[in-house]
């Protein structure tokens, strides 16, 4: 195994680690999130059904449980990231796409959601390259094992 794959398990946590820091803030200190938003980016902000903090928590949380199977070579990172990938297609989908995001904030505000997508998608690619090479070390059962 290359030294450039233990750069990317890095920075792929430092990655994840920094969205769960942004899932923090959106959550714990919202008003402060939005100050520098017009009234109708904080309305459309406000309109976020409940369900579309779970897809990001959950999206943030298995992006750094791959993140940390890359790092222990472990084979259910790739489990992690697919799950990762398919939150932050919900989450981005719904909140670019179906409440109006791009109209509210712009056809700028799309590139970080496509930087997001993008790399969720990277590193599961990447971690199903790793699991093709072997790099990844089996999960032993435990239950009922002899």
């Amino acid at each position: 195994m290359q030294l450039w794959y233990w750069g990317i398990a890095l920075l792929a946590l430092f990655w994840n680690l920094l969205g769960c820091a942004f899932f923090s803030m959106e959550i714990f200190d919202q008003e402060a999130w939005m100050n520098s938003m017009t009234e109708d980016q904080k309305a459309w902000v406000r309109s976020f059904p409940v369900w579309i903090y779970f897809a990001y928590a959950v999206a943030v949380s298995t992006g750094v449980a791959g993140s940390i199977g890359l790092i222990l070579r472990k084979d259910w990172t790739i489990a992690f990231f697919a799950i990762s990938l398919v939150a932050v297609l919900l989450q981005m989908g719904y909140t670019m796409i179906v409440s109006g995001g791009l109209r509210v904030m712009g056809p700028s505000a799309a590139v970080m959601p496509l930087l997001v997508i993008f790399i969720a998608a990277a590193l599961l690619g990447f971690s199903c390259f790793a699991s093709s090479r072997n790099w990844f070390i089996a999960t032993e059962p435990t239950i009922g094992a002899k």
